[in-house]
């Protein structure tokens, strides 16, 4: 075989190596010649394993070279039910949604699954709820609450306000296995704080990911919650509950500035602590805007890496945000009904245009005001 003919793939082989509790697999995968030189003494030793492979290779006329293109994978391990086991007696899982939002309630559930020698079939992909796409999550919620006994607790925006959202989130957890409706001997709780319950607690770091009832509560929570954002959305249009079902997006912050806060939000938050009944000072500036005024801009904080821009005339005309490791200008105008429409506006010609820093000044120089 000539050395500048090109060697065919000849096989390809999955090795799996453990590491600990890590698995890892090596896919080696014969390259073309001249080989390259293996950079590192892990790479060297992957490719001394693919001797096994010279017999193959000259059996069918294939020179083999040592050299392999090697892509090292972390194997996914998904949550099992070995937690499960190692308890004793009737073993509830615990997780909670919506503890970071600026709207709505914090929702817990708890599930208690059947003691199966295996994990079903129906089960099949059951993980984190954020790592679980939205029609599959629906898909394993249905299946969860066909097989397994599941409680449902929830904590309001008032008693969030009231207790703070730590304590809010261990009232909706207790109300959750009260809602179970049965006595269970022991309790596996995502995180590292326990409510107080009357049976065996065990803590996970994220046990979503390690522990297959934690994972059902989560998808369970989850989807409960979904549905209320989604439902409270249709009462007040305008925040994108929708979609960011309460979380700060980008959308939600600008909404809370053009239109305030609702009585879902949570006041007790520190961005809406600038968003008070009283205060309109900036809810008269969100209108369709022929020309922006540029001898003098204002720069709002909403979040730490997004702040709204009005000119001189108190229009909204943008924002300046973080991304890709700099400050970047968007440019925002609004349709004729109100609608936001990023990238319009009377400075659409400047969107995305790159900015020092997120100063007043440095935006008239990066505008070429």
């Amino acid at each position: 075989m000539s050395k500048d003919a090109p060697v065919p793939v000849a096989y390809e082989r999955l090795c799996k190596l453990d590491r600990g509790e890590r698995s890892w697999r090596y896919k080696l995968r014969l390259t073309r010649w001249p080989p390259n030189k293996p950079s590192s003494k892990r790479s060297r030793s992957l490719c001394n394993a693919g001797s096994n492979y010279r017999g193959y290779a000259a059996q069918r006329g294939v020179e083999f070279r040592r050299t392999a293109t090697i892509n090292c994978v972390k194997k996914p391990k998904l949550p099992d039910l070995s937690f499960e086991r190692a308890a004793h007696g009737v073993v509830a899982g615990i997780d909670e949604a919506g503890y970071a939002p600026l709207a709505g309630p914090v929702v817990a559930a708890a599930v208690v699954l059947p003691q199966w020698v295996r994990k079903p079939r129906a089960l099949h992909g059951l993980n984190d709820s954020k790592q679980v796409a939205g029609p599959e999550r629906e898909r394993l919620y249905a299946a969860i609450i066909q097989i397994a006994r599941f409680g449902v607790g929830i904590a309001t925006v008032e008693e969030i306000d009231t207790l703070n959202i730590y304590q809010a989130n261990m009232l909706a957890m207790r109300r959750a296995v009260a809602d179970l409706g049965i006595t269970i001997d022991a309790a596996l709780i995502d995180g590292n704080r326990k409510p107080r319950l009357a049976c065996h607690m065990t803590t996970i770091i994220k046990g979503d990911t390690r522990c297959l009832s934690i994972a059902a509560a989560s998808v369970i929570a989850k989807v409960t919650r979904d549905r209320i954002m989604h439902r409270l959305a249709e009462t007040y249009p305008g925040y994108g509950w929708e979609t960011n079902v309460g979380y700060g997006t980008d959308e939600h912050y600008l909404a809370l500035l053009r239109l305030g806060p609702t009585p879902e939000h949570r006041r007790s938050f520190a961005p809406n602590l600038f968003f008070s009944d009283s205060d309109t000072r900036f809810r008269c500036r969100f209108a369709a805007a022929v020309s922006a005024r540029l001898e003098r801009l204002q720069l709002l904080q909403l979040r730490a890496d997004l702040h709204a821009v009005f000119d001189a005339g108190d229009s909204h005309v943008g924002v300046l945000k973080w991304l890709r490791g700099g400050w970047f200008f968007k440019a925002i105008g609004y349709s004729a009904s109100g609608e936001v429409v990023l990238g319009a506006g009377p400075l659409a010609a400047f969107h995305n245009r790159a900015v020092a820093e997120p100063h007043a000044p440095a935006l008239l120089v990066a505008l070429g005001a």
